[in-house]
């Protein structure tokens, strides 16, 4: 009796999502799944079943009574772990250097990494932060808020740190949209090597890449420009509702090219008017970024950031065609997090060699489009207190999914990292007015 009703609601749903939007919810399914435990797995080396009780089932809940028939596979010997539902099956592969690509092919290269740097002993946590530490952790409305790492630095010394395990400070933590700071990042190395600029017109510059390709160019603005995919001011008609079949999912879940998915939308309004949320406004950055290098991404990457930065671990994952998905798929140890925080408050006060003079400026200050003024080129920003309304307004910070934070707090030499997988609220608000009430303004 209990089979045959739930073969029958099962026959329900997919009658309603109906023959075409099927394919699509179940490929997202499946292609979160692969994509999520290949990276965790291979990249993180966290147990799998940990990712999937904290990360994976839990996100499945949109997917109703389908959800207890999904199921995954790791092929350790093939480096690539798949996942199924109802007969669809999606496969993410471990390429080495560039991490995991979903639906990547089994003849892609495979490029040897450096191995996971070891755990080191860490530098606990002063006394008068315990009690914010705690808090920091602790799970106060029940399940859900996941905290896993938190880091604090202090005009450049690592004062603080703990893990939840499995994670320790050698694990590298996925950055979700984490990732669009960094690519502002790489695009002012770029400017400053004059071989980029924010002004480059992207529908002239499509055009002459792609002539025998118009549906990349021929619904944009004239007037578009690199500038307004940094500010996230396209005004292209890009949905990122994480919903099975938004722009976004595609995107990131069913696209071999990630950064075709938005220069394909069309307008809804014009360049430069007004700030909207967009992933795929970013990877359309990540791609004319690499399109200036003269060595595959992640090369450039190591040599040129990750060692003047004294990065230990960096891992940077490309889409089928090779190109970087700037939005979401990096990973970086908690210590490292701290080091490229540590570098963009440097950076902001001029003591930084690989950025043009005034980028952290010009980064971290809201453009007219942004009406919250709360988000500047690949920042997020805390003007008039909106995003954490018990601490400085002067912070900038890079922010992920599941409650991934690098705050800077310029005037107050301080840098926090917190990481987690989250689906509650997380006490940022808190721990950053905690932390500038005990450390206080420099001298």
């Amino acid at each position: 009796m209990k089979k045959s009703v739930v073969i029958s609601a099962l026959v329900v749903v997919l009658l309603l999502l109906g023959i075409n939007a099927a394919p699509m919810m179940l490929g997202i399914a499946t292609g979160y799944t692969a994509k999520q435990l290949c990276s965790t797995h291979f990249v993180s080396e966290l147990p799998d079943q940990f990712i999937w009780d904290t990360d994976v089932y839990p996100r499945m809940e949109l997917m109703g009574p389908l959800r207890p028939f999904l199921s995954y596979e790791v092929d350790e010997p093939g480096r690539a772990v798949s996942s199924s539902l109802l007969g669809f099956t999606s496969t993410a592969r471990y390429l080495g250097a560039t991490g995991c690509t979903l639906n990547a092919p089994e003849t892609a290269d495979y490029v040897v990494p450096r191995p996971n740097v070891a755990v080191q002993p860490d530098v606990g946590i002063p006394d008068y932060l315990i009690d914010l530490f705690d808090e920091a952790f602790s799970e106060p409305s029940g399940e859900g808020r996941n905290t896993l790492a938190v880091l604090v630095m202090h005009k450049g010394e690592l004062i603080a740190e703990r893990y939840a395990g499995p994670v320790t400070n050698a694990t590298p933590m996925q950055a979700w949209s984490m990732n669009k700071s960094l690519v502002a990042t790489w695009v002012g190395m770029q400017v400053k090597q004059g071989a980029l600029a924010t002004d480059l017109p992207i529908k002239a510059t499509l055009r002459a890449s792609y002539p025998n390709r118009p549906e990349l160019y021929e619904n944009l603005s004239d007037d578009l420009l690199l500038e307004n995919f940094m500010a996230m001011s396209t005004g292209l008609d890009f949905k990122e509702h994480y919903t099975p079949g938004d722009d976004v999912t595609k995107m990131l879940y069913r696209a071999d090219v990630a950064w075709e998915v938005p220069v394909m939308q069309g307008h809804m309004d014009k360049p430069g008017n007004l700030f909207r949320y967009s992933s795929g406004d970013t990877n359309v950055v990540s791609y004319f970024w690499q399109q200036t290098l003269t060595e595959p991404y992640w090369q450039w990457i190591d040599a040129r950031f990750s060692q003047p930065l004294g990065l230990d671990d960096l891992t940077a994952e490309p889409d089928v065609s090779g190109v970087q998905i700037g939005s979401s798929y990096l990973y970086m140890t908690p210590r490292d997090w701290l080091k490229v925080g540590e570098f963009w408050r440097q950076s902001l006060a001029g003591n930084q060699a690989l950025l043009p003079e005034g980028w952290m400026n010009y980064v971290t200050t809201p453009k007219p489009s942004s009406v919250r003024k709360d988000y500047g080129l690949g920042f997020w920003l805390n003007n008039d207190g909106v995003a954490f309304p018990d601490a400085p307004e002067s912070l900038f910070y890079a922010g992920g999914n599941s409650g991934q934070f690098v705050v800077v707090l310029p005037d107050q030499e301080l840098v926090v990292v917190r990481l987690g997988l989250s689906r509650v609220h997380e006490g940022m608000n808190a721990l950053l007015a905690g932390l500038v009430e005990r450390l206080g303004d420099s001298d």
